[in-house]
C-alpha cells in the first residue's frame, strides 16, 4: 500500500478502540469523534445549565438527543462504517428511545480517544476553527 493509499484509507484519520461491553456480551469499536461533531455536541449542551425557560425533563432530552446524535456518529462495525446514521430520524428515535447509561460509556470511551487535556470546551472550540 502506497502513503496515498494508507492516508486515505477508511477510518484513516481516526483512533479507535475496541473493548468488550460485558452487559451485552458483545465488544463494540468505536472511533474518536470528529472535532465538527463533538463541537456540535458540546455547543447543544452547554448552554443549558443557563435556560431558565426549559424544564429539568426539557433539558435532559435535549442532553440525551445530543449525545445520542454523538454515538451515532462514533460506533462503527467490523468494515469502519458507522452502525447508526446520525441524519435518519427513525434510527435517531429508536436511539434515543433506548439511551442509558451503556451509551454513555461507550461515549466517554471515544471521547477519551480525542486526548483532551484541562477544558474540553474550549479544547474543541480551538479545534472546529
Amino acid at each position: 500500500m502506497n502513503l496515498k493509499q494508507i492516508i486515505t484509507a477508511k477510518n484513516a484519520g481516526f483512533r479507535t478502540q475496541s473493548f468488550e461491553v460485558t452487559e451485552w456480551g458483545v465488544t463494540v469499536t468505536v472511533r474518536e469523534p470528529l472535532h465538527t461533531d463533538f463541537y456540535r455536541y458540546i455547543k447543544t449542551i452547554e448552554p443549558l445549565n443557563e435556560n431558565e425557560e426549559l424544564s429539568d425533563s426539557e433539558k435532559d432530552l435535549i442532553k440525551i438527543k445530543a449525545e445520542a446524535r454523538l454515538f451515532a456518529t462514533i460506533l462503527i462495525d467490523e468494515n469502519g462504517d458507522c452502525i447508526f446514521n446520525a441524519s435518519d430520524d427513525i434510527d435517531m428515535a429508536d436511539l434515543v428511545k433506548s439511551y442509558g447509561p451503556i451509551h454513555t460509556r461507550i461515549v466517554n470511551k471515544a471521547i477519551e480517544l480525542i486526548d483532551l487535556k484541562n477544558d474540553p470546551i474550549k479544547e474543541a472550540e480551538k479545534k472546529s476553527i
